[in-house]
Order: C-alpha cells, then structure tokens, then sequence
C-alpha cells in the first residue's frame, strides 16, 4: 500500500469515526393546543426507545422554547408533562443534523375541561414565578391608542409624567417584542409608538441581567423588563398603521410604524411628530449635559427610528436600531422649600423658567452567533451623537424664620452643549460537549465619551438686614457675569471572565460558580470660568479672547477661584465565589465577592488637594426558589452591595459658581454598604383564573452618603457631604385578580405599603425623617359583548415624622378614582371616555387640589375592513389639568408646581393596513380590537355566534 493510501485509508477512518461521534440537538416550542399560548415550564423527557433509559430532560422558556442539546444518533421517545393538561409522548429519530419538531400542541386534560367554562374573555392576569402576565384584550383602548394608554390600564404598572414606567415598584428598564429586544434600552420607544391594538399579552418579568443569562453566573444586575407578545396572525406580512391630526391651540399630532415579520424575523420603522407632550423615546440629553431642565411642561418633539433582528432561526441573529430625535421644551417651576430646624423654620420661594431644545442621533448594534448548543458569540456596538441648548431664568426669595426677606437672587444662564460617544461590547460562552455542566465565558467591553459645553451664567444676588425703622433694608448686591468651558472626556476598558463547575455527577445539580470582573476608567474634566467685562454688550467676542480699543485680541485667564481641572482614574474588582444548588423544584444560588476599589484624583491646580486610596470591600448574595407547582412559587434574594462616593462628592474643592449655593467635596468619606432582601410569593390557579402576588422588600445601607448644609441667615447656603447611619427603606405589595362566575365581571386589587427613613443635616442639626406611604387601589370591570366599564377607586396616605422640629410632622392624603367606559357597534361606532378624579389634602396654602380630568373620543370606522378611523377626542374637556408634586426628605419639604398641557380639541385620521395572505388573515374571534370588522362582535365568530377565547 503506498504511502498515499495509507493517508487516505487514515482520513476515511477518523472523518467515519468523527463523524458517528457527532451529536445533535432537538429543538422545539410546546404550545396550548387550542389558543396556541406559549407555557412556561413545561417538563420535557427524552427516553430511549428500546429500553426507556432516561436521556436527558429541560424545560421550556417564556416562549415556549426548549433545546435538548449533544444526541446521539438513534430512536428515542420525547414526552411533554404540564400541570392540567394531558402529556403529549412523540417518537423522533435523531441523525447526523439537528432535529427541529417546530409546535408541539397540547390539551388540557379532560377532568379540568369538565371544571372550567369556556368564555369570551381571556384571564385578565396570570403570575408565573418571575412573570406576571395581562391579556391585552381585557383592557379596551380606544381604536388609535399606544402602548402607553394600555399600561396606563393595568393594576400594579404606573406611568410618570415623564413617560418613565414602574410595574410593581420596579423600574422597566427596556422592552422586548416577541421576546427580542426593541430599542435597546429606551422603553418610551416601544411604549409612546406601537399600537395597543397589536398586542396580545404583556408580560413584566423579573429577570438576570443579559450578562448574567448568557454566562449564567450570577452578578447580582437584575432587571426587570417588558415583553410583548404580538398576536398569533401579526407575525407573518406587513402590517402597520398611519395617523395624523390637528386641533386647538395649533395641536397637532402625526405618527407612523410599519412592521414586516417573517420566519421570527423582524423590522420596524416608526415615526412620531407632536406638541402635545408625547415624547416618543427618551430623551438622553439631560443625563449628559449639566444645564438642562428636565421633562416637564410643554414639550414639542419629532422622532424616527428603525429597529430590526434577522437571521436564521436562533444560530446567527443580527439586530439593532437606529433612531434621530428632537425636543424643544418649555417649562415654568414655582417651588416652595421649607428647610427643617430644631426650634424653626426658614423658606425659599422659586420661580423658574426653562427653554431646552436638544437633537439627537445614536444606534445600537447586536450580533448573535451560535453555531451550535455548546457555544455563542454575540458582539454589541453603539454610538450616540447629542446636541443641546439651554435658556433658563431663575428668581430665588429667601425668608428668615419671621418670614422677612432675607436676600434674593436673580440668575440668567444659557449653555450650548455637544457630545459625542461609541464603544462595544464582546461575549464568548461556551459549554463542555463531553462534560455536561462545565462552562466558561469571555468578554470585553470599551466605551468612550467627550462632552463639550460652554455657556453664560449672569448672576445678580441682594442680601438685606434689618433695620430699626424698616422692615428691611438692602445690604449688598454682588453681581457675577461669567462665561463657562465645560469640557469632560472619558476611557472606559471593562472586562470579566466566569467557570461553572459541576461538583460529582450534573444530575445531582451541585455547581461551583467563579467570576472576575474588572472596569478601569479614565475621567477626565476641564472647567474654566471668566469673568465677563462689564462693559460686555450683546455680539461681543466672549472669553477667553477679548478686543481690545486698537482692534487687537488679547488672551485672558481663567478665574482660578471658579475653575478647576481634574484627572481622574478608578480601578473596579470583582471577585466572586458562588455555590449553585438546581433541584426539580428548587434553586439555590449563594456565595461572596471580594470588592478592591482604587480611586486616584489629580488636580492639575493644587497638587496638595490630590486624592489616591484603595479601598477593600465584600458583597454576599444568596437567591433561593422555591417551586410548589408550575402555577405557585416563593422565593427569596439577599443582596449586598458596595458604592464608592463619587469624584465630585470627594474632591476638597468649593465649587462657587452659584453664590447661593456653594459645594464642596469630603475627602474622608467611606463607601456605602447596602444590604437588600425581597421576597416573592405568586399563584395562579387555573380552575378561578385568580392571580395573587405578595412581594415585599428591605433596604438598609451602612455609612450613607448625604449632603451636609450650612444655611446663613441670607438665605446662602454651603454644602458638603458625611457618612451616616439609619438610613432605611421598606416596601410590601399585594396584587390580587380574579374573574367572577359569569366571567364577564372582573375584580382586581393593589396595595402597596412603603416606609422610608432618611438623615440630614441643617446648620449642624442631625434630622431623622421617616416617611410612610400607604396606596390602595380596588378594581372591578364589567365586559359584556358590546361595551366595557372599568372603575378603580383609589387612596394614598403619606405622612411624615421628624426627629429635629415636631411641628413639620405633616400627613397629606391623595384620594379618587378612574373611570373608562367604551361603547362599540358592530358598523365600527366606537364611544370612549375617561373620567380621572383626583384631590390631595395636607399640601401648603394653595397646592391641595381638586381635580377632575376627562377625555373622550368618538370615533367612526370605515372600508370594508374598517381600516380608516376618523376620530375627535377632547383632552381635559373641564380644563382642569394641573402638575403639583411634593418631595421629602430630611432637610427639607418641596411643593412644586409646572406649567402642563390644558384643555385641547383635536380631530384625528387614522388608518391601518396589513398584506396577510389568504388563509392568515385574522378572524374577529381572536383579533380582538385591532382585526374588528372582520367578522362580527368582538369576541364572537364571522356568523354573530359566541368566539371561543379562553
């Protein structure tokens, strides 16, 4: 045999032997039979067909989906186990490719068919371990509602003025459409742009963080997020819908999204233009740039955006979006402060007004590969473009303890500010093919800012005294003109590197978790201040240069009283030692991190101020589950957490730019320690359809950082920062749902109970304020086939106690209701209103309220398919919209009150379209509002006859 034959007889034998050695993976999505509902949980067992030998076993994910990953070649039988319904056994042959079984339906057994009912109404809320679930259809919105308006609707979710939404108490911090994300971590996007008319379900769910899923190692980053569940026959064809409007006060509204699915993939381009304070994305430039106003008032804003993911099935995903906004904000502040004393009061009043006009240009990349089961590859590159001015105009009147006034201070300030960022993000995972349960994971991540802005700032401060034959007298007057460099720019290199370690054999579930994180940071900041001339007049050259009477520039210094440059470097560690305990019906998850932290300030002005320490701390966690049934569990999380203050808060530096109120940095301050449990109790039960959830939490931090002021008697304040104890907060939430017999009457409950207990310090004065919260709000809905009526009383007690000055103790009482009543025929009529009533008692002389807000819409649809909507809506139709907002803490008490939108008319056009083939275009029984007109009522079959949706 020659040599070349030897070769090819060897290849042929390793490539036979590599190939009968290869495995594959099963994949698959366990669904109800009849609704095609995705379920959580569902046990999946593989057998082997000859003798029954267990093989392996999983359970599905919020969507359903499940992966058996490394089969051999052979003949198995694959069964489907979830409580009520019957099990599903399915033979499957595996070869040398993956084996892909698609939906795999199954029934509800019989002896729960024989107990529930079947009826035109879906279970409003289901909770499921980390999971609490609306049905969209239970919560009518009128015809061209958002996302927005829905959440509005559901107990437990709360949307701010500012477009921010809590569920629960808990911060959303992104969405996800069909389980993939949209928008990366704007939700505002998602919430302020889809139609409501689209969703099925919506679920909030209590999750790790992407880092922590992907490697699955714990690094204490939760999140909880939204996921929206588009209905079954919007994921294959185009669909979308356009609407524009005009109204009174030259109110205008126009929006657009358009949306093609396919095969799992997806793209979305939207757009949304208005000035009726419907921001449709979040606005970045307030975390950016230090002069801009916030997000009251009137807001005028224009938004567009594409989000996209494709690929092929879940082995290469390729998403992102890409999106250009633009705000123009007008806002009018009055505020009433009272600052808290042992024996007496002081108080400012403040009225301001704010111009911020901001664009904005940024895009978020994701790259998903996973080639097979055993390892993934996903790369995340962004960059943001930012631009922002600002105008704001600021009257302060300071008031002694005899409510004489004590100074006053008249301050102009405008700014232009432009930044630019990029960075990326790269995770490698992978799991051990011939030892289960042995994994490892790899990432990097760079991110680098520059933020530019310069501005004026005109600041004209009166301090008076008394005097014996005035009532006051004025002392002196400080004028401050200046022009402001703001200029910051940072480097920041992250990287982390986790194992998982099976203890004895995987089946025992025993794992060894190791991970190491490090984040290194250069920070650095310019600010320089000059003096304007007082001879300055308006199209002056500004400093640094000015002109001089024989037309030459001269160069002048910064003000070194007001200016200041840093360097600053930090070093984060995080090393993490954890032991993993997985059981049929229980998850433990415990361990501790060691946490170095170097933080090294130079100040290029004064070397003496320089700051270099290290500082060593430790972080436990503990997680547990537990399991009772698919429907009910409880578990337990216990957090630590270390925070090092920030440069700003250590720097020995006084910042005097604003003569009222002078700061200055502590060098000796120690990080924080903060210790935080939650526990969680859910059920569903299935026969009631009733949902109850109990969750309730406990935060309490070691050496807090607070500020620290002196108030003079002018009304000036100095302001630096201390370590405290007694620091504290508490919470429990209880929500409860549960149709009544007939189904068509709904109850619903939440109550939510908060303590809150915070330290300051006034002219040396230690103030302990405790504050307790107190929300009730019962819920009962009425939905027969043509109309629906929904009231929610509510009631909220919020009573402080301080520890310095008794007689600010104050309690104030929020209380009221929301009504929603629709009305809809079948030739597409729809009549809408609701009806919000809400009175506060206990706020100073002229901030209590009472107030009714009302809104109504009626609405007509035309076409065959009732495709075009013409609607007239009045917002505040009695013209009593008001924004009062109260802040407490321990030294002191706000009342503030913004300009807001008021009464308008508006009538608006509105029309949706979809390409659904023959054969998917939706039926009235399962379209619910979006698809009406396709057949009969909502909620019945084509023929008039009762719809089956369960």
């Amino acid at each position: 045999m020659t040599r070349f034959n030897r070769l090819t007889l060897l290849f042929t034998l390793l490539l036979i032997s590599f190939t009968t050695s290869l495995a594959a993976n099963i994949t698959g999505i366990v669904k109800d039979l009849d609704t095609q509902e995705p379920l959580l949980e569902a046990a999946i067992k593989l057998v082997a067909a000859k003798d029954s030998t267990f093989i392996a076993g999983t359970t599905t994910d919020i969507d359903g989906k499940f992966t058996l990953s490394g089969i051999k070649a052979g003949k198995y039988i694959l069964t489907v186990s979830y409580i009520g319904y019957a099990d599903l056994e399915k033979p499957v042959t595996v070869g040398a490719s993956n084996l892909r079984l698609g939906v795999l339906g199954i029934k509800e057994s019989s002896h729960m068919l024989g107990e529930v009912s079947v009826v035109a109404v879906k279970t409003p809320i289901k909770v499921m371990e980390d999971t609490v679930e609306y049905n969209a259809d239970s919560y009518h919105t009128q015809p061209n509602a958002v996302v927005e308006d829905l959440l509005k609707r559901l107990p437990g979710v709360e949307v701010g003025t500012d477009g921010s939404i809590t569920a629960n108490g808990k911060t959303i911090s992104k969405f996800l459409v069909n389980g993939k994300e949209f928008f990366s971590d704007d939700p505002q996007v998602a919430s302020k742009n889809l139609p409501a008319n689209l969703i099925d379900k919506l679920q909030v769910v209590d999750r790790k963080s992407d880092m922590a899923r992907l490697t699955g190692v714990d690094d204490g980053e939760d999140e909880t997020v939204i996921n929206l569940t588009f209905k079954q026959d919007m994921n294959q064809g185009w669909f979308g819908t356009a609407e524009a409007g005009y109204g009174t006060d030259d109110r205008y509204t126009g929006s657009f999204n358009l949306n093609r699915f396919w095969n799992g993939n997806q793209v979305t381009l939207l757009g949304n233009f208005n000035n009726t304070n419907q921001i449709g994305f979040t606005d970045s430039n307030g975390s950016r740039f230090r002069r801009f106003g916030g997000n009251n008032g009137i807001t005028e804003s224009r938004a567009l955006g594409l989000n996209f993911n494709v690929g092929k099935e879940e082995i290469i995903r390729v998403g992102g979006d890409i999106m250009w906004s633009n705000t123009d904000a007008k806002t009018i502040t009055r505020q009433e402060r009272q600052y808290l004393f042992e024996d007496y009061s002081t108080y400012s009043k403040i009225n301001k007004s704010v111009r911020d006009r901001g664009n904005n240009f940024r895009g978020d990349f994701r790259v998903l590969w996973k080639p097979d089961s055993f390892n993934t590859l996903e790369f995340r590159p962004n960059f943001s473009l930012n631009f922002n001015k600002s105008e704001d105009h600021e009257l302060t009147d300071y008031f002694n303890s005899s409510m004489v006034q004590a100074s006053k201070n008249n301050a102009r300030s405008s700014s232009d500010g432009d930044s630019y960022e990029f960075g990326g993000r790269l995770i490698y995972s992978h799991n051990f093919k011939r030892h289960r349960g042995r994994a490892f994971s790899i990432s990097g991540q760079y991110k680098y800012s520059n933020v530019i802005e310069t501005g004026t700032s005109v600041n004209d401060f009166i301090r008076y005294i008394m005097d014996e034959d005035a009532d006051n007298s004025q002392d002196t007057s400080d004028l401050l003109d200046q022009y402001n460099d703001n200029h910051t720019w940072s480097n920041q290199v992250m990287g982390q590197f986790t194992w998982t370690e099976p203890l004895g054999n995987v089946s025992n579930g025993n794992f060894l978790t190791f991970s190491y994180r490090m984040n290194y940071r250069w920070n650095n900041a310019d600010k320089l201040v000059y003096n304007i001339p007082e001879d300055y007049e308006y199209g002056d050259i500004m400093p640094p240069v000015t002109l001089n009477p024989d037309g030459t520039l001269t160069t002048i210094e910064p003000d070194p009283d007001y200016s200041n440059r840093y360097r600053n470097n930090s070093f984060n560690q995080n090393i993490r030692l954890g032991y993993k305990k997985v059981t049929k019906n229980s998850t433990l998850e415990a361990g501790l991190s060691l946490v170095p932290q170097m933080s090294k300030s130079i100040y290029l002005d004064n070397s003496d101020k320089n700051i270099d320490r290290w500082v060593w701390n430790y972080a436990p966690f503990l997680r547990y589950r537990y399991k009772f049934s698919k429907r009910r569990s409880i578990q337990l999380n216990y957090r630590g957490r270390s925070s090092q203050p920030s440069m700003a808060q250590l720097q020995p530096v006084a910042d005097i730019s604003n003569p009222t109120n002078i700061i200055q940095g502590n060098p000796n301050l120690d990080p924080s320690f903060t210790h935080n449990v939650n526990i969680r109790f859910q059920d569903f039960n299935t026969e009631s359809q009733r949902s109850i959830m109990l969750m309730g939490d406990f935060q309490i931090t070691q050496n807090s950082i607070i500020s620290k002021s002196l108030i003079k008697d002018d009304g000036t304040r100095e302001t630096t920062y201390a370590n405290v104890n007694g620091v504290w907060s508490g919470r429990v939430m209880n929500m409860f749902s549960m149709p009544l017999r007939n189904k068509k009457w709904s109850l619903s409950n939440h109550v939510f109970v908060n303590a809150n207990r915070s330290v300051g310090f006034n002219n040396g004065q230690r103030n302990a304020s405790l504050s307790l919260r107190i929300n009730e709000s019962p819920g009962i809905t009425f939905r027969p086939d043509h109309f629906e009526l929904e009231l929610r009383p509510r009631y909220s007690m919020e009573t402080t106690f301080n520890s310095v000055q008794k007689n600010a103790d104050q309690t104030v009482h929020t209380y009221g209701g929301r009504f929603d009543g629709t009305y809809y025929t079948p030739w597409g009529l729809t009549l809408q209103s609701d009806i919000n009533y809400s009175a506060t008692s206990g706020y100073a002389a002229g901030y209590d309220t009472r107030t009714w807000m009302w809104n109504a819409t009626i609405s007509q649809q035309f076409l065959r398919n009732k495709a075009l909507t013409l609607a007239v809506k009045v917002y505040d139709l009695l013209n009593q919209r008001n924004n009062i907002r109260r802040n407490v803490t321990a030294n002191y008490i706000d009342d503030t009150r913004y300009n807001s939108l008021t009464r308008y008319f508006m009538v608006t056009l509105s029309y949706r379209f979809n390409t659904f083939g023959k054969g998917n275009e939706p039926s009235a029984a399962g379209g619910g509002d979006f698809m009406r007109g396709h057949g009969g009522w909502p909620g019945r079959g084509p023929g008039g006859g009762p719809g089956r949706r369960n």
